[in-house]
């Protein structure tokens, strides 16, 4: 047992993160903005958990700027409380399982006014059974109680959706929210001036090509201009923080560098790689998955651009849990992956990043379906872990086995020495026959197990995995 998962662990400590998270939780809500208890007591009542996140900041380089930041948020306090409530009723485990989603990616709709070639969703027209407006108020309410920190709104596109704006202004009074858009509509800056005063903080634009070309072969032609268009209005809002996330595939592979030039260029804020998974319509190409080479040499190719993030000023981020293993083994150990970002300060954190590697799903984040279900990741669209009109939002996620399953690293249906800082995209094992099983895109697992690894572009139907909901 590491000495912090020592600490964590016992008795005392669990009690007051306990407290904190249930009748102190007004201790919380003081430090970040809530009107402030004069009493001693209060006062008192406020001092260890202050002590212990200044402590927690300083080790990973917060100075008091950020600090004060930091407390004014009401995402951070969300993010806090999750963090305090999972240790106080399960101790410190590996990997760190949250007690509540931290993160949700909402697919707010179906709707869309694109017919994309890998498209996970299906997205097109709506679903007749999608959330009222009341039921995603009250979604949103159960996400705060339950302490969620990070909504993100996809699709469909999610800017077409029913009520989409006074759903938006409304989940940003607690999240942090953000869009991930076509940008197609985009070009019209009165929306792009919408999103900025709905609360969005971040605006995420599918961007697959550095050409027309190559754009318009996924998302349809007539489309890379218009979206071009929308991330120039975008990055021209001081408000928002505009990133271009790429799926990348043999087709669009040698473009990924040319890719990163036109972020540059436009002034965006991030990019994104997004594994390709083939689900939703991407089941038509697994032909055109990468191979192991193809993902490693791309993986190397983002640590040199992540490299040199600081003079170019384009963060680099891959939901590739592969990123992580790169990243520590090319900084020699000085950089580590978090979930699917970075620290510097790698030997600072590195108490927690046996706990916090490795893929995210059904462990850091969840995927609402525009009906109400629940799935682990929205690249498994079809393993459906609840319903949100049978069931409270926390309930679900509480009991769901097959998340459960999946945090389990000692069940993984493979060996591989990197199983708590990658593990393999679970998404992708679901696509390739088992859950359980590992990515065949991985090159470090085809090395160590060249006789067992699925081939790639073969789609082989997983039986068993979508948990009842009757």
């Amino acid at each position: 047992m590491s000495k912090l998962e020592d600490v964590m662990n016992r008795k005392i400590v669990r009690n007051i993160f306990n407290h904190y998270t249930t009748s102190g939780q007004e201790r919380i809500d003081e430090l970040f903005g809530a009107a402030k208890e004069r009493s001693l007591k209060a006062a008192i009542g406020r001092m260890p958990v202050k002590a212990a996140l200044n402590i927690g900041m300083k080790k990973i380089g917060v100075n008091q700027d950020m600090k004060d930041v930091f407390f004014t948020s009401p995402f951070n306090k969300q993010m806090v409380l999750n963090v305090m409530a999972t240790i106080g009723k399960y101790g410190l485990k590996q990997p760190f399982r949250f007690d509540a989603p931290l993160v949700v990616v909402w697919n707010f709709t179906n709707v869309c006014n694109l017919r994309c070639r890998y498209c996970y969703q299906s997205a097109g027209k709506p679903a007749p059974d999608e959330l009222s407006f009341e039921e995603k108020i009250d979604l949103v309410n159960q996400m705060v109680d339950a302490h969620v920190a990070f909504v993100a709104f996809s699709g469909g596109e999610p800017i077409l959706g029913p009520r989409f704006w006074d759903v938006l202004q409304y989940a940003s009074r607690f999240f942090h929210t953000s869009i991930a858009t076509n940008g197609t509509l985009l070009g019209n800056k009165d929306l792009v001036t919408r999103i900025a005063d709905c609360g969005a903080r971040n605006v995420f634009v599918s961007l697959d090509g550095a050409t027309a070309e190559s754009h318009d072969f996924i998302r349809i032609e007539g489309n890379f201009n218009r979206t071009i268009a929308g991330i120039k209005n975008l990055v021209g809002n001081e408000h928002l923080h505009v990133g271009i996330n790429m799926v990348v595939t043999k087709r669009n592979y040698n473009e990924v560098g040319k890719v990163l030039e036109v972020a540059l260029d436009l002034g965006v804020n991030s990019f994104s790689h997004y594994n390709f998974i083939p689900t939703g319509r991407g089941k038509e190409d697994f032909d055109q998955d990468l191979t192991p080479e193809q993902r490693e040499d791309l993986m190397n190719l983002l640590y040199e651009w992540h490299s040199n993030r600081r003079s170019t000023g384009l963060n680099i981020v891959s939901t590739s849990p592969t990123f992580a293993r790169v990243i520590y083994e090319r900084s020699q150990g000085k950089t580590a992956g978090l979930f699917h970002y970075t620290s510097d300060k790698a030997d600072q954190v590195a108490g927690i990043i046996e706990y916090a590697g490795g893929c995210g799903a059904g462990r850091v984040y969840a995927a609402m379906q525009p009906n109400g279900l629940m799935s682990p990741c929205v690249f498994m669209p079809d393993v459906i872990i609840g319903d949100i009109r049978k069931q409270r939002f926390v309930d679900i996620w509480r009991d769901s086995e097959i998340s459960k399953q999946m945090c389990d690293r000692d069940s993984f249906a493979f060996s591989c020495p990197y199983k708590t800082i990658c593990g393999g995209c679970r998404a992708r094992a679901h696509a390739y026959g088992n859950i359980l099983g590992p990515d065949p895109g991985c090159l470090v697992y085809k090395e160590l197990n060249e006789k067992t690894v699925p081939e790639i572009g073969k789609n082989r139907i997983e039986e068993n995995l979508v948990e009842s909901i009757a």
